[in-house]
Formats: C-alpha cells, structure tokens, sequence
C-alpha cells in the first residue's frame, strides 16, 4: 500500500506567485470589459437604428462600426492593458 494521499485538484493546480495578481478581484467591471461590451453593442444599435428609422441600413452599421473600432483602437493602442 501507497501511504501518498490522494490528489485533488488543488495539489494539481499552479501555485499562484506572491506578487501575482489574481484574474478575478470582484470589485466589478473593468475598463476593458467595458470596452468589449461595448464593441457589440455598438454595431447592434447600428443594426436596430438601420432597421427602425429611416437612415440606410449601411450608413447605421458603418457609424456603429466607427463606434466599435474607437473602443477597439483605445483598447488595444491608447490605453493598452499592462
């Protein structure tokens, strides 16, 4: 007989590092996820805006798109994560 006892799966998981911080701190939404939640519901509005008034279809999508990439590009370049 083994005397090891068995594993579960904390013993399996890595270690988290002392100046490493933790994926989820529960203090609420970032900025980032803010920024992409706001990316679909940009081209959503755009989509529903083309449908309900009379703006073409295209034009609402594009504007919506323009919305998208603005939170995309402050993501990604103006306020990168660290």
């Amino acid at each position: 007989m083994s005397s090891e006892r068995p594993h579960n799966r904390s013993d399996i998981a890595r270690p988290e590092l002392p100046d490493e911080q933790p994926l989820v701190n529960g203090t609420g939404p970032t900025r980032y996820d803010v920024l992409l939640a706001a990316i679909p519901v940009a081209l959503l509005a755009g989509w529903v805006a083309g449908h309900v008034a009379s703006v073409p279809e295209w034009m609402a999508l594009g504007a919506g798109a323009v919305v998208a990439v603005s939170a995309l590009v402050d993501g990604l370049f103006l306020n990168p994560p660290t």
